[in-house]
């Protein structure tokens, strides 16, 4: 599978943010009145590209949305992931048995901009990643009702790439 470049992915989320005419969705926009909105949330994530040693993470993030109006926000993230793989066994020079079990925290620190479509947002975010010590992207898309917002993003840098689902609440 042929992937897109980075240039194209974030031109393509730049011309649908810039075009966007969104519907007015009252009873969903309860959450989205303007001004600064705070959120907490939980994510699972898994490897696609540059992490052969781990097959799952999960973490923990703190949202900062400044809403412009209903439909266009600024978005301030900082996350923390846990990577984690198959425990594996070894044997030592002296014959003692030992279990590791591959891990690595990865702290996100991004900022970019959410557009409403409908019921549904897209967002593109860039920003550092600590532990892989690499800046990158992260175009997400997703839904917010209630104090809920849940959303299914790639995070893209050089050289590793994963996925997740995230659920968020609102305080």
């Amino acid at each position: 599978m042929k992937t897109i470049n980075k240039f194209t992915l974030i031109l393509i989320f730049a011309l649908a943010t810039l075009t966007i005419k969104a519907q007015d969705t009252t009873a969903v926009d309860k959450n989205n009145d303007e001004g600064l909105k705070m959120y907490a949330s939980f994510t699972g994530g898994f490897p696609v590209k540059g992490l052969p040693k781990y097959d799952y993470s999960f973490g923990a993030y703190s949202h900062f949305d400044f809403n412009f109006n209903k439909y266009f926000a600024l978005r301030l993230d900082i996350g923390w992931n846990d990577f984690s793989g198959k425990e594996k066994e070894y044997i030592d020079s002296k014959g003692g048995v030992h279990t590791d079990t591959p891990g690595m925290s990865v702290w996100e620190f991004t900022a970019g901009l959410r557009a409403k479509v409908s019921y549904f947002y897209i967002e593109g975010r860039a920003g550092y990643f600590t532990g892989i010590h690499e800046w990158g992207y992260v175009p997400a898309v997703g839904v917010k009702f209630w104090k809920l917002d849940i959303q299914a993003n790639i995070i893209m840098t050089k050289n590793v790439q994963w996925g997740g689902a995230r659920i968020g609440y609102f305080f």
